[in-house]
């Protein structure tokens, strides 16, 4: 067996393991290795193609981690794991992840360890922070808490600017409009008025009442289409509920939950509708046309009897929190018992399962850029992963439980709010 300084023994090992259903004889090695690295650069290896597999393999991985890098912070052996990643199943796709992170750690090729930097606390709320958003311009940060407020603050300074206390109830969902000139605020029961409002954000004031009634039941969660002409509301009864917001008149229901939809979320491309919900679902919809596309984590139930069945079912647990990645190829789900699930949002196949939280996790976002996917917990952390690769990359600590995060649209800055009244702020540390 070979030993080389640059990768260990056992990644050669694991690595010997996975490639050898993969490169049996000469044609299969050709064709991999031309599809990763072009022809010019498989003629520079010095390599024997008519060898027994045990013999050939060793030899390739020598000449692969002597060659380098194709492209800078990409070793060739990584890039012919990538192409073989293509054709293989969801558990070997977590497996090459792991190696291919593990190849290059060894060849110091990572990406400089950013570490996240606790840079301001904001204080004000008498009560925990159920929900954060950061404004488009990047400039405000909006909290909503059990407090029945909701504030808006200068992200930089810290300021308070507005205090907005229209709601009769806990606020537990807040959203910026895509032209960051109008906030959502969904709240939890409202009698003689509504709890879903529209709030100017320049001057706080109250521009309109979406569901005014005699009563009006929880709205869990808000959030805008990327077009801003839709407000998507997640409900106590079960359903999604669609808002055309040139009119301010609900125009469609999406119906498919068995429970109260805890979190929605839509794709950065407007296509897709996620949503989770209490009875353990969560649902990938096209929201245009109201069809359900998939139901993951647990059978579809294709009747009323079949929604009843699952709102007493809870072997799965609940979930709290749904995101979707920019590229809107994977959707991250957190709950109660099964902590955080990585799913491919075009096939609904479950890619990974992160476990490292103690407890529940309460909320789940992407960074609208780079490779960072944040967690916040029962156990009063906030954890940040590398998504493609499943790694923890740091732990971010509360002194209470946190509820609610959000991403700076540069992905430069993170906001957590927790049950201990108190919003944290953090900016990544790119030097």
């Amino acid at each position: 067996m070979f030993t080389t300084p640059s990768i260990s023994g056992e990644t050669i090992q694991k690595l010997l393991y996975l490639l050898r259903p993969y490169l049996q004889d000469e044609g299969e090695r050709k064709a991999y290795l031309f599809r990763a690295l072009g022809f010019e650069t498989v003629d520079r290896l010095n390599l024997v193609w008519k060898q027994p597999t045990n013999t050939f393999i060793p030899e390739l991985l020598k000449e692969l981690v002597n060659f380098g890098e194709i492209v800078p912070g990409q070793p060739a052996l990584c890039t012919l794991l990538e192409v073989i990643r293509k054709e293989v199943g969801v558990d070997v796709q977590s497996e090459i992840d792991k190696l291919i992170f593990q190849i290059k750690q060894e060849l110091n090729t990572l990406e400089p360890n950013h570490l996240w930097q606790d840079v301001q606390t904001f204080k004000g709320h008498s009560e925990l922070i159920r929900s954060v958003a950061i404004s488009p311009d990047g400039q405000i940060l909006v909290s909503g808490s059990i407090d029945q407020t909701i504030k808006l603050w200068n992200l930089a300074t810290g300021k308070l600017l507005y205090t907005l206390e229209g709601h009769s109830s806990a606020v537990l969902s807040v959203a910026f409009h895509p032209d960051g000139k109008t906030l959502a605020g969904g709240s939890n029961l409202a009698v003689g008025d509504g709890n879903l409002k529209l709030w100017d954000v320049k001057t706080g004031t109250l521009q309109r009442v979406l569901d005014q009634g005699l009563i009006n039941f929880r709205v869990s969660c808000v959030t805008f289409s990327p077009d801003g002409q839709t407000l998507a509301t997640g409900n106590i009864d079960a359903t999604i509920k669609l808002w055309k917001l040139s009119s301010g008149k609900l125009y469609r229901t999406l119906k498919g939950h068995g429970w109260d939809v805890a979190s929605v979320a839509f794709s950065r491309d407007g296509r897709l509708l996620v949503s989770g919900g209490f009875d353990g679902a969560i649902k990938i919809w096209n929201w245009r046309t109201g069809e359900l596309l998939h139901t993951l984590n647990r059978p579809s139930p294709s009747n009323i009897i079949g929604s009843l069945v699952s709102w007493f079912d809870s072997s799965v647990g609940a979930i709290y929190s749904v995101a979707i990645s920019p590229d809107g190829q994977m959707i991250a789900s957190a709950g109660s018992d099964q902590l955080i699930i990585l799913w491919n949002s075009g096939t609904g196949k479950l890619v990974r399962t992160l476990t490292e939280h103690s407890g529940s996790v309460f909320a789940v976002a992407f960074s609208p850029k780079g490779k960072f996917l944040a967690s916040g917990g029962k156990d009063n952390t906030v954890r940040i992963w590398n998504y493609q690769t499943g790694e923890l990359l740091q732990t971010l600590e509360h002194f209470g439980l946190v509820h609610c995060l959000a991403f700076s649209p540069d992905g430069e800055t993170l906001a957590s709010g927790s049950e201990d009244t108190t919003i944290k702020v953090w900016r990544i540390n790119n030097s």
